[in-house]
């Protein structure tokens, strides 16, 4: 593990319904191989700006034409953690429901259930202690797993104070309308800002809960240790922060060079110095993974 030890989790909780019901990769990988080299190519050729990557992706599937033309935004998860999947014989509906079925695209759905569980814990410790919750989404996208988190508790009689934060004024609309449907509207309140203003931004609000799922997938090592840094100072004594990265896996070439989709894999080891040089103690996380081991949250106490 390196000079940062860390407790390394995978739930495998039988509850949530975790996917791990994947294609086998001597059928899977040869595919995405050949797709990945001659997408590749193409770029190479034409360019990177090329209008289809490849008919066998986002030529013939409008839904993962979509997924790909929102790559590293909000829409593009909203869209994986959403799509139904259709019987039938339709050619088109089979190669959608391929890519959805991907390692990757159930591994996204899988840290949805994760965060939610884990945010459910958390919240439920903080109301046994009579405490009042308040909760900070950084880079918040379409917080989905947040709101559908605080209607559960608000169902309970338990409130929630939170902010949103992104500085995507499409993703503070749409947290919105899913909070106004979700009846919780006026529990948040809906920052259009960078992280670079957070501190300002957050104010005196002093949260117990952190939530950053998915925006450390963007940022380099300086980047991410200055952020984590701010997450430790904001977050109140008696507080946790929830903090997701990806890890390497086979797939991230394909996502990389056929959905236009470039991350900062880590390893727990990398995660866990990233944490810690953002100024969490040594013992005070552990890393819980999802059963495909591809995304990673990271749980940090203020102790």
């Amino acid at each position: 593990m390196g000079k940062n030890e860390v407790q390394i989790i995978t739930d495998n909780d039988s509850s949530l319904g975790y996917e791990t019901k994947v294609l086998s990769d001597t059928f899977k990988l040869p595919i995405m191989f050949i797709l990945t080299l001659w997408v590749a190519l193409k770029k190479l050729i034409l360019g990177s700006k090329i209008k289809t990557n490849t008919f066998w992706f986002d030529g013939i599937s409008p839904v993962c034409r979509e997924i790909k033309e929102n790559a590293m935004h909000w829409r593009a998860l909203d869209i994986a953690y959403n799509y139904k999947f259709q019987e039938g014989t339709n050619f088109t509906t089979k190669i959608t429901n391929f890519w959805l079925n991907i390692k990757n695209a159930q591994a996204i759905r899988n840290r949805l259930k994760l965060v939610k569980k884990e945010l459910r814990q958390e919240i439920q410790n903080l109301s046994d202690k009579k405490l009042e919750i308040r909760l900070l989404s950084i880079a918040a996208g379409s917080a989905q797993g947040v709101i559908e988190t605080m209607s559960e508790f608000r169902q309970k009689g338990i409130l929630i104070k939170a902010i949103f934060l992104d500085l995507d004024p499409s993703a503070i609309e749409y947290s919105r309308q899913m909070a106004q449907i979700f009846g919780i509207v006026n529990q948040i309140t809906f920052i259009n800002e960078s992280v670079k203003e957070l501190e300002e931004a957050v104010g005196d609000f002093k949260p117990n809960i952190i939530e950053m799922v998915g925006f450390l997938d963007y940022r380099p090592k300086d980047k991410a240790i200055n952020l984590i840094g701010k997450i430790n100072r904001l977050l109140d004594s008696a507080g946790v922060a929830l903090i997701s990265n990806i890890a390497p896996n086979i797939e991230r070439y394909f996502l990389y060079q056929v959905m236009n989709w470039p991350m900062i894999y880590r390893f727990p080891d990398e995660l866990a110095d990233v944490i810690v040089q953002g100024g969490f103690n040594p013992k005070s996380y552990e890393i819980v993974y999802e059963p495909l081991k591809i995304h990673g949250i990271a749980i940090c106490r203020k102790k």
